[in-house]
């Protein structure tokens, strides 16, 4: 008898992306969703708490523009 599996889900396109704070200096770390294309919001720093905005674009999983700065 033949195993039953379930359908194959592609996993979420995700990539881990580094910047600098424009407002204190430090390195932030974020996870971007690549699989909407091009994305814009703002954030807090984690670290200094003023708002950051993100904004970059995915082209078939590459990140090819990126920017975060003050809004």
């Amino acid at each position: 008898m033949p195993k039953h599996r379930p359908p194959r889900e592609e996993p979420l396109a995700t990539r881990k992306q580094v910047f600098t704070c424009p407002h204190c200096g430090e390195r932030i770390s974020m996870v971007l969703d690549l699989s909407a294309g091009y994305q814009r919001y703002i954030e807090d720093c984690e670290v200094c708490c003023n708002p950051v905005e993100i904004a970059y674009e995915a082209e078939e999983g590459v990140i090819v523009a990126f920017r975060a700065g003050i809004p």
